[in-house]
């Protein structure tokens, strides 16, 4: 029988692929599968965790069940909220308040940033004027906006787009002045005009960072609208809340509150899809 020599074995296995393009794919597949398990068991473990710790406070005492109510008694009254059909009134007046503030303030919080990125003076001259306007406090405009347009949809839709429009604005600022300096020389010297320049090079760069921010002014168009409708409204999740809270109701108090961070997340979920296509098309 012919031996092999090791020098022939060394070289033959040199010559092999140590990976094929299957191998790899179904590497990184299963990478990010192991990924994403680890992360919903995370998720399913703190949650089980708080709810776990929150029942043995209420269940032996440290905590008063009246004050704190039991997750128990939340999630009974959270179903309870689901086969309410005044609940989804309430919640598609919240809704449409807060869809409304975002659209409007995200249009024009976009827009307010690119002209003053683009005009320095003008960015300058009102500098002060909108840091005046973006320090008030929100829950000190919604009294005005109510005297000035009732308790129906404007004043909601107004908190909710005070809100947004700051927070595109700026973050649609930082992202056009944080283009690269050498960038911009470089388009310069190919002859770009300045409308070719910002949308192909400004925009496609400062899509990620306008889109992080949609999804933060997202959150926080809802919290707007909320914060309207606890001062005064007809309907709403916020003057629900108002009613509940006055009533002593906590286990309906959080139920809301959930029902709230439920219908912010979902907000936060479909931006996010946007954003994963931007940053995709951006690359």
């Amino acid at each position: 029988m012919e031996t092999i020599s090791t020098a022939e074995k060394v070289v033959a296995t040199a010559g092999a692929p140590a990976y094929s393009d299957d191998t790899i794919l179904a590497e990184r597949r299963r990478s990010r599968i192991n990924r994403q398990l680890s992360v919903w068991a995370l998720r399913v473990g703190v949650l089980a965790a708080f709810v776990f710790a929150w029942a043995f406070v209420t269940g032996q005492g440290i905590m008063d069940p009246t004050l704190v109510s039991t997750p128990g008694d939340v999630g009974t009254s959270f179903i309870k909220q689901l086969g309410d059909g005044t609940f989804w009134v309430d919640v598609s007046a919240t809704f449409s308040g807060a869809m409304a503030g975002l659209v409007s303030g995200a249009i024009l919080g976009i827009l307010a940033g690119v002209v003053f990125a683009r005009v320095e003076v003008l960015h300058v001259a009102a500098r002060p004027f909108l840091t005046l306007m973006n320090s008030l406090p929100r829950p000190a405009l919604a009294p005005i906006f109510i005297l000035w347009f009732g308790l129906g949809f404007g004043p909601k839709a107004l908190v909710a787009f005070s809100v947004v429009f700051f927070v595109l604005m700026t973050s649609t600022m930082g992202a056009l002045q944080s283009i690269d300096h050498d960038i911009k020389q470089l388009t310069k010297s190919l002859g770009m005009t300045r409308r070719q320049r910002f949308f192909k090079i400004e925009l496609p760069s400062a899509l990620p960072s306008i889109i992080g921010g949609l999804r933060l002014g997202a959150v926080y168009s809802v919290l707007g609208a909320v914060v309207s409708e606890m001062v005064g409204a007809y309907t709403g999740l916020g003057q629900r809340l108002v009613v509940v809270t006055n009533n002593f109701q906590v286990s309906e108090t959080f139920a809301i509150l959930l029902a709230m961070g439920l219908l912010s997340m979902v907000l936060d979920l479909s931006i996010s899809g946007v954003q994963k296509a931007v940053t995709k098309w951006t690359r």
